[in-house]
Order: C-alpha cells, then structure tokens, then sequence
C-alpha cells in the first residue's frame, strides 16, 4: 500500500502544476475571476472577512450584524462558516484580496487528485496513472468548474464526488471503510450549494444501488451505505438543520411555481461540447438564451470518451462501470432540460426538487461521465485494444467533417464577428479531433509510450487554452473614496450606510463591509430572509417614517444628486463621483417607545408602517403583545453588541418597549435581569422586548435550537464513530 501511495505522488505533483498552469492569468497577469466579481468578490468575501474580524476577538459569529438588519449566516450553508476548506482563510483578517483565488484553485486540484485516485484505485476501474491523469484533468478542468470559479461552494460540491464514490467503494465491501466514505458524505455537504449536492447525492443513490447490487451480499453491502448516508448525515446537521429552517423564509422560496424555470440546457448546445467558444464564454456570450455550461470536457476527451465505450463494453472487468457511466449521460442531459425535456417535470413537485429548478447545474455529472471514460479510452490505447484502429479512423472522419461543416453551423452567429469566432473554435476542435486520431493510432505502433505522453499533453493543453482565460479579467481598479471613507470613520456613532440604487456601480455594498460599516442592503444573494428585503425595496421615499426604523444616518447619493427628502442634506461632498448625506430623522439602533398598537395580522401591521403619518419614535406595531398608552423617560447603554450576544442597561420610569432595529429571526431569546423574555415582533420585521420600571440588565443572544440539535446529532455519530473503532481494536487483541 506504501508502494502504491509512492507510485501516486508523482502524478499528484503533476496535476497540482497543471492546475497551476491553469490558472496562469491570475498568477502571471493578475487578473481575477469571476467576470465582474460574481459572488466570490461580491458575496463570500464580505462575510468571511467578518468571521475573521471576529475570530480575531475569539468570537465564532453565527450572526452577522453589518447586512441587511441582521443576516443568520449560519444557516446560509453557502457561505461555508463550517466548511473546513475555508478556515484558513478565517485565521487572516483581513483577508488578503487574492487569497480566495487560491482557495478556488485548491478546489480544481482536489477534484483532479479525488477523480485520479478513484479512476487508480476503484474496484471498477484499476486504471494505469496516464490514463487516470487523462480523466483527472478532463474533469477538473471541464466547463462546469471554469463557469463556477466565483462560486466555490458549487465546486467543492463537485470535486468531493469522486471521493464519495471511492469512499462508497470501499464501505460496500469492509465495515473500516465506513468512516471515511462518511467523512467524504459530511464534506460534500458542507460545501453548501443545494443544488450541486442534491445532483451529487442523485449519482451517489444511482452509484450504490447499482453496484452494490453486484457485491456477494447485496442486502449487506446497502447496510453499509445506509450507515454511511446516516453518519454522514449526522455530521453535517450543524450546517443542514439551520439551511432547512432558513429555507421556507428566503427569496428563493418565495418565487411562484411557474417562474421556477431558467438556467436549463438548449439542445442547440451540442456543438458547445466541441468548443464552448462557439457560443462564446464569458461576455462574448452570444446565444439567445441564459448562458450555461455545457459539460465539455475537450473535444480530445470527448472522442477518448468514445472509444472508452467502444472498448469498455467488450472489457468483461469494466464493462458494469462503463455502462454506470454511459448511463448517467442521457439521463442528466435529459434532466438539464428542465421544464423543456421529459425528467424534470415528473419530479418538480418533490421536496428540495421543487427549489432546485435550475437544472442546467447537473451538467457536471456529464462532465464527470465523460472525463471517466476518457481515462478507459486512454487505456484501451495503452492496452493495444482492437476498437482503438477503428475509432481512429471514425474520428479522424469526423475531425474533416467538422472541418468541411464548420462555416455553415457559423452562420448561426448573429454577426461577422461572432461567426469568426464561432468557426475558429470549430476549427480548433478539429483540429483537436484529428490530432488525437493520430496520437490514438500512434500509441499502438513503435513510438506508442510518446504518443501516449503527447495525448495526456494534448488533453491539457486544449483544456488550458480554452478556460484558462474563459471568465477571467484584468482586475478593474477600485474606487476606495479616501475622503469619504475618512468622514464615516471619524463619527463614532452606531449606525447604517445606505447605498442609494443610482450609486452601487460607485461604491459597492462588499467594499462598505469590508471597510466594517453596516449597511442596509444585502450583497444579493438569492437566499436572503425575503421580509426583510420586501420592507427596504418597498419604501418609497428616504424620508419615509419607515426608512427611519432602519437607522440610516448616511446616505451614499452619486456625485449632484439631489436629497431624498426635507431632512437629508448633503455633508461631504469633496469625493469626485459620490456625495455622503445625512439623514437627520434616523432613528437610533435602540430606543424606548411608551406606546403601542396591537393589530392581529402582519398586513395591517405592515399598513401601519407604512402610513406615511406613522412616528416609530413614538410608537410601535405589534402583532400581538401589551397594549401601552403612555409617556415616559429613559436611556439605554449599550454594554455589548457582538455577532451572537447583545447587552443593553436600560433606565426606565414606566413600563417601556425596547425596540432595536435588527431583524426578528428563530433562535434569537432574551433576558432581563437574567429571568427569560418574550422578543415580540415589532414593526413587522424588528425585535421588541417589554421592559419593566427601573434599572435593568437586558440580554439577547443568538442560540438556534436547529443548530443546538445539529451539533448534538453530530456529537451523537462522533461517539458512535469512537466506540466502534475502540471495539475493533479490542477484537483484533
């Protein structure tokens, strides 16, 4: 086993260099990814700064105090707080603006090294180290992963596949083996993304009925994968029970049924498995419809592919996996259609189904299809494999014939350029076509091992070249706004920096937070809490006396910009392209209010709010709680005010309702004087809390039961995990 482990580590090196020579514009040129930041720059970013500005202070947020009115990010399993491939980036604060695009590249290389290892070490495949290497950098460098590179929750989900499957091989066929395939399980859902785990997790279920079918003990063998669905699962309930809890309360659940559609494969797309430049990636996208990945994997893999099914039929030993792999291609083709194919309308309404419809995502597992058997086509090359003359020959006529047809599918391109476009890359993959044909043929004959070496090359260089720079761009240079940013760092307030909509392409929300001020927007994820999105894109007027609940005292208004109200008036204007106005009518984070009205639903509540003669400083909504009718003085000190635990010393004579302007969400409590206290949902979307008479100590701290179970579930399987291995250590004594 040593020997083996010391045979593999060459090529490990190997595909942590190609990787490297993948991403040669961002360490040669400085360039970034994604095109416009996407969510690595705009979403991720932001947040994993702010839970590495609080590990800093010892505090582990679960809570994030600087969007929206409070965000519960825990339980946005995207952002990955558990994910341990992003702690090390929670140890640097700040956190360097580059060091995410290694972390993106570590991701590539760990679904090449899971892919190789499985291909080298599956019961199913025993492939030799060229042809492992072939479908390791097929799928690792197929389109999927260079669409997502701003999305590294998707492509972590991606790149533990192959590691599961090895895992599940193994558990099938010794109990030893359940404990890593488990931690493979956890792994992949911890990357986040529902969809891409949801398509895992199809081809897993697939993968195991499948073969466990085909083991000595069948019944024992689906025993074994139960246990590791069940363990893997427990391990991740910290992160899983929260997203289910989240998940009913975002926009994304909102949407209605039939505007679930989009982002789903067009079968005018076939030529994109060829080249996707003849579409055209990035910005020089051209089809009528949204852009998606096509699941190339290089025209040079695509016809190793084909003679990996040629010659893997007729292989007694791989024939089961080849036809597993054969199979899963039309059925997720046939998925990505969405509304449009045959699959994903019967399976719409089922639960997770019913909020993944974009279907076009699972175009990855045909990545992964096709990049394993590629590596069986490069082995049947090796191996000297009758088929291997015959494909050569098919594909070499295929390789002119795409050359002959190349300007007539170009015409589609609706103009000059784009058809030049769209034909050069036809020509390129013909030329991919044909070059392989010859490699293929030459690996039979007197020069076969370098033919062999030239055809791995050739897979990686025609991969390199057509995504290396698909969605990458010279890094546009920042507007930092000095001055500006001085003038809010000098006030030593607790409040808000509204962005106004005409001023975001000036000074984005993610540069705000990474500068640590609060701002009222979200960074534009489709997960947000949908109530409070609905009441900040629903006023209608910055001098609204609901914009006031908000604690706004700065608005960032585009350079002239005229005031959005009576009482806001610009207070710096020195910056070139932007102007800071105050907000003199905003209201504190915290304040007191004697007086309260009790209405039974949220919209009346909500017209309330709204009424444009409604005073929050005086009065608050509740949909259910006291009735209060009167005047009165007090103060409020804030002790604390961290991600999971706030602490206010309220003064007060008369009975008051503390109001704070972050968001009411499950899993916040409260307490006075250590006793516990109903948080009441005040001006439909805040906290509330009734305090009595005098000198209190008020509590509120963020401790989600469905994070509580989570980790007891996880603790549950972790001593499971211990008292097995102890009891298999006694039995071997």
């Amino acid at each position: 086993m040593k020997d083996e482990a010391r045979r593999d580590l060459a090529p490990l090196l190997l595909l942590a260099a190609l990787t490297a020579l993948f991403f040669w514009p961002v360490w040669l040129l400085g360039y970034r990814f994604p095109l416009g930041g996407g969510d690595l720059y705009g979403q991720l970013l932001p947040i994993w700064d702010y839970v590495a500005r609080w590990l800093r202070h010892g505090i582990f947020p679960l809570w994030d105090t600087q969007v929206m009115a409070g965000d519960p990010i825990l339980s946005e399993a995207q952002y990955g707080l558990l994910n341990p491939l992003n702690w090390p980036l929670f140890l640097l604060s700040p956190i360097p603006e580059r060091l995410p695009l290694l972390r993106v590249a570590f991701s590539f290389w760990l679904a090449a090294t899971g892919l190789y290892l499985y291909l080298r070490r599956s019961p199913h495949w025993r492939l030799g180290r060229e042809a492992a290497l072939t479908g390791a950098m097929a799928y690792a460098f197929s389109q999927p992963f260079v669409i997502h590179l701003g999305h590294p929750h998707i492509l972590d989900v991606m790149a533990w596949l192959p590691w599961l499957l090895w895992g599940m091989d193994g558990a099938m066929r010794r109990s030893t083996a359940i404990l890593p395939a488990a931690l493979a399980l956890t792994m992949l859902l911890l990357g986040g993304h529902g969809q891409a785990i949801l398509y895992a997790l199809m081809v897993a279920t697939a993968y195991g009925l499948y073969f466990g079918a085909m083991e000595r003990h069948p019944l024992r063998s689906w025993a074994r994968l139960a246990l590791v669905a069940l363990l893997g699962g427990a391990l991740a309930m910290p992160v899983i029970l929260p997203a289910l809890e989240r998940m009913p309360m975002t926009l994304r659940a909102i949407v209605p049924a039939d505007q679930r559609h989009g982002y789903e494969f067009q079968p005018q797309m076939w030529l994109d498995f060829l080249n996707p430049d003849f579409h055209g990636q990035g910005w020089r996208f051209w089809a009528p419809w949204e852009r998606v990945e096509s699941g190339y994997v290089g025209a040079s893999a695509l016809a190793l592919a084909v003679l990996g099914v040629m010659g893997g039929l007729t292989a007694r030993r791989r024939r089961a996996g080849v036809a597993f792999l054969l199979g899963l291609i039309p059925l997720a083709l046939l998925f990505a259609l969405g509304w449009h194919g045959p699959l994903y309308p019967r399976l719409a309404h089922l639960p997770f189904f019913d909020a993944t419809w974009k279907t076009g995502r699972i175009l990855y597992v045909v990545s992964f299809a096709l990049a394993g058997l590629a590596a069986v086509g490069v082995d049947e090359v090796i191996r000297r494999r009758a088929p291997a003359t015959l494909w050569a020959c098919l594909v070499a006529i295929a390789g002119f014939s795409l050359l002959a047809a190349a300007p007539h599918f170009a015409q589609a391109a609706p103009d000059a350029t784009t058809q030049q476009a769209a034909l050069q890359a036809l020509r390129f993959a013909a030329l991919m076509l044909l070059i392989t044909a010859t490699l293929g043929a030459a690996g039979r004959g007197r020069f076969g091992a370098g033919a062999r070496q030239a055809l791995l090359l050739l897979v990686a260089a025609e991969l390199i070249a057509v995504g290396a720079l698909a969605e990458t761009e010279a890094p546009v240079p920042s507007q930092p706004h000095p001055g500006a940013l001085a003038f809010l760092q000098a006030d030593p307030g607790w409040f808000r920096v509204d962005i106004d909509l005409a001023a975001l392409n000036r000074w984005t929300v993610a540069e705000l937070l990474r500068e640590g001020f609060e701002v009222p927007q979200g960074t534009g994820d489709p997960m947000e809490v949908f109530l409070y999105d609905q009441f900040y894109w629903s006023i209608p007027r910055k001098d609204s006396p609901a914009y006031r609940l908000l604690g706004i005292k700065y608005i960032v208004m585009p350079k002239g910009a005229m005031p959005g109200g009576a009482d806001i008036w610009p207070v710096y204007t020195d910056d070139p392209t932007v102007e800071l106005h105050l907000n003199t009518k905003a209201l504190p984070r915290a304040w007191l209010v004697y007086r309260t009205e009790v209405v039974g639903t949220f919209e009346a509540a909500r017209a309330l709010v709204f009424d444009p003669a409604f005073d929050p400083a005086t009065v608050a909504v509740l949909e259910e709680g006291p009735h209060l009718e009167g005047e009165g003085r007090g103060t409020i000190g804030v002790a604390a005010y961290t991600p999971n635990r706030i602490l206010f010393d309220v003064e007060s004579d008369r009975e008051a309702l503390l109001v704070l302007s972050d968001l009411a969400y499950p899993g916040w409590e409260a307490r006075i004087d250590g006793e516990p206290a109903p948080i009441l949902r005040t001006d439909t979307i805040f906290r509330g809390l009734l305090v009595p008479p005098g000198s209190h100590r008020v509590e509120m701290r963020y401790a989600p039961r469905s994070f509580r179970f989570g980790l007891t579930a996880a603790t549950m399987a972790l001593l499971l995990l211990g008292y097995a291995a102890r009891r298999r250590r006694e039995v071997r004594r």
